[in-house]
Order: structure tokens, then C-alpha cells, then sequence
């Protein structure tokens, strides 16, 4: 499971940055921490990111690439990371119908191969197309990823408090339905960067989502089955709790589910190593009429400050995620990663396949043989059409 977390840098960073800040003439560098901690806590060199951050898109591509035999978890990666770190992406990547219980990428898989975007956000596309919530899905996939963020504003700056709370809530359905509402409604005003700044918005975050949104628009056509608008009129009227949309992020972020305790609204989230989380003070989801949230959430990451926090959640039925429920009881780790079922080490060949190795050497010189026949025979015929 990946989160956000807060850590030291490292020497090379420190010195990098030191750089940075003297780069005109010789001078001295003032640093904000005692040398004891530049020499006995940071580590000498960066963690590689393959090694820290999450691999889903990675082990994806290795999987739409088709090469035979491949074993994810033995691949000779040129940084190795955890065995851990594999292991979770093979699991989100079952658990959102990338690739079977197999191992073999499935036709989903491929079409979110295709998408520049991370696995969780290409499979709810995929699923929002199946539903008839396509633009919508669009809306929060470019938001999401752009990272739109307010404007700082000191905290007792009640102006911009009151501008922020004159934003669409989400309908307290979460966080993922407010970066909706809140595209649709500058989108209503012509894209004006004035709205952004009256509503303590950063311009050039919205922008840059904007921008995202038309390319993903682009690449989506040829599997699109609706509008890709972002006023989609019919998808607005047929679903005002947006359950459709809700239901394809349950689809998308199969691998990060969360339920709620049974006596207070901190949350332990569902499958492999659950781990107790809390829903981010900033969220705008909503609990009942006795405060107490959602049972089920979605979340699109965990970052750990003062303690582990869910950002960005939106509320999902129980019933949407029986299904991913069942797949992790029948997982099997060795047969996702590309081995057999039952043994992590390839079993010993029998005695009757290297009984002969002049045999096998004169049928491997065949192979090489009709292969060059070949090759010679496909540049015969390029050249007589020449």
C-alpha cells in the first residue's frame, strides 16, 4: 500500500540545494538543522523512485509488452524493488480487471495500457464508458491529476474562507463529486480565470487541468460511447446522486477501499494489511443525520502527517464491491506474477528431455535455418516488387 509520507532528505539533496541557492559566486551555506543530523540521519544518495514509488503502471506495461515466460517478481529490473512493492501492484492490477487471475493482461488491461494515466484512473474511464458517465469520469481524471489546489491565504483570512464555502460541496458524496462540480461550474463561465481567483483558486492549476481534460477527450474517442462534454445534459439528469459515476470509481479504485469502524468514524481499510486511516479534515463528505460517515469509501491516496489520512474519498454501496471481495479471497500472488500455482521455482526437467542433446541441438539449428530461409525469401520478394 502507498502513501505520501513526510521524510528527511538525503546528502545529495542537501548539497544539490545548496548549489542552487549559490550558483552566481563562491559563498557560505546556512543550513536549518544540526550538522549531527546532515551526518548520522539522512542517507547518503536519493531512494531510486522505482524502489518508493508505486509500480501499477510499470508491472502493466511489462504485462502488455506479451513476452513470454516473464516472471514479475524474478524480473532483473536494473534498481530491484521489495518483492513488497510488486506484489501490491500485481494485487491493485487483479483487483481492477487488468489481468486475470492468471496473470495474462485482459482486453481492459490493453486499453489501459494505452491511457497516460495512472491504472486506478484509466479503469474508471474504461468503467464510466461501460456505465454512460464518460465525461464526467473525464472531468475528475484530468482534476485529479493536474491537482488543482486554493490559493494560501493566511488563517484568519475569513474573505477567503467565505469564498472557499461558496464552492459546491460534493453534495456530501464526497471529494471526487466536489472537483467535479466545481470544473463544471468554471466551465459555465467560459473558462474565465477571474472565477478562479474570486473562489481562491489557483489559475494555472485549473488551466492546466483544462488542458489535460482535451487530451484525454482525444485519446478516449475511439472507445467512447457518449458525449465527452463537459455539460453532458443526459448524464447530469439520469443520475443526480451521481451513483454512476461513484460506482466506476469503486470499479477504478478497487485496491483502495476503506470501512468504517462500527462505533466512530475512523475508517480500516479493506484487503491485504488493513491499516487504520481517517478521513482528511479537509474532505467535504458528508456522514447521516447521527454524524457518522459513510460505510464504505473509495480514496485516491494516503498521506501520513501527524497520522494517516485519506484524501480525496467518495462514498460507495456495499453491494458495488462484493465482487472485489471475492477476488481477493481466491488470490493467488504466484500465479498474478507469471509462475505456476503451488511453486515459487521452476520444477526440474525431466530426464527424457536432456537425454538427447544432440537431438535438441539439430532441431535448434533447423529453427535457426528456416528462420534465415525465411528472412531471405521476404527480401526476395521486396525486391522484385522494386
Amino acid at each position: 500500500m502507498y502513501s505520501l509520507d513526510v521524510v528527511q532528505i538525503s546528502r545529495v539533496q542537501a548539497d544539490q540545494r545548496a548549489g542552487r541557492a549559490g550558483r552566481t559566486r563562491p559563498g557560505k551555506c546556512y543550513r536549518l538543522y544540526p550538522i549531527s543530523i546532515y551526518q548520522k540521519e539522512f542517507l547518503e544518495a536519493t531512494i531510486p523512485e522505482i524502489q518508493r514509488s508505486s509500480l501499477a503502471g510499470s508491472v502493466l506495461y511489462l504485462k502488455s509488452l506479451d513476452l513470454p515466460d516473464i516472471n514479475i517478481l524474478k524480473f532483473d529490473f536494473l534498481d530491484p524493488p521489495s518483492r513488497e512493492s510488486l506484489e501490491d501492484a500485481l494485487r491493485q492490477l487483479y483487483l481492477i480487471d487488468a489481468i486475470d487471475e492468471n496473470g495474462q493482461i485482459t482486453d481492459v488491461g490493453r486499453i489501459m495500457a494505452e491511457l497516460p494515466l495512472e491504472p486506478s484512473l484509466s479503469r474508471t474511464l474504461i468503467e464510466a464508458n461501460k456505465l454512460g458517465c464518460l465525461s464526467q469520469a473525464l472531468t475528475v481524471a484530468a482534476v485529479l491529476s493536474a491537482e488543482i489546489t486554493f490559493r494560501s491565504t493566511r488563517s484568519k483570512d475569513m474573505e477567503g474562507k467565505r469564498k472557499r464555502q461558496e464552492l459546491p460541496d460534493g453534495s456530501g458524496w464526497g471529494d471526487h463529486i466536489q472537483l467535479l462540480q466545481i470544473f463544471e461550474s468554471w466551465d459555465r463561465t467560459g473558462y474565465d480565470p477571474r472565477w478562479c481567483s474570486d473562489h481562491e483558486l489557483q489559475v494555472r492549476g485549473m488551466k492546466f487541468s483544462k488542458d489535460v481534460r482535451n487530451q484525454l477527450s482525444q485519446i478516449i474517442q475511439k472507445i467512447a460511447k457518449g458525449s465527452t462534454d463537459v455539460q453532458a445534459k443526459k448524464e447530469q439528469k439520469s443520475d443526480p446522486d451521481y451513483r454512476k459515476l461513484r460506482r466506476a470509481l469503486c470499479v477504478g479504485y478497487g485496491n483502495q477501499l476503506a470501512e468504517r469502524m462500527l462505533h466512530h468514524n475512523g475508517y480500516h481499510t479493506v484487503g491485504y494489511r488493513a491499516q487504520l486511516v481517517q478521513v482528511h479534515p479537509f474532505s467535504v463528505l458528508e456522514g447521516d443525520e447521527y454524524g457518522k460517515l459513510p460505510v464504505y469509501i473509495v480514496y485516491h491516496e494516503l498521506i501520513n502527517t501527524t497520522r494517516p489520512f485519506m484524501r480525496n474519498v467518495c462514498a460507495v454501496d456495499q453491494s458495488w464491491i462484493k465482487p472485489i471481495l471475492k477476488k481477493l479471497e481466491r488470490l493467488d500472488m504466484n500465479k498474478l506474477s507469471g509462475g505456476s500455482s503451488g511453486s515459487k521455482d521452476p520444477e526440474p526437467l525431466e530426464d527424457k528431455q536432456v537425454s538427447s542433446p544432440k537431438k535438441a541441438m539439430d532441431v535448434k539449428q533447423s529453427d535457426v535455418d528456416s528462420k534465415i530461409q525465411a528472412a531471405r525469401e521476404r527480401y526476395l520478394a521486396r525486391k522484385g516488387k522494386k
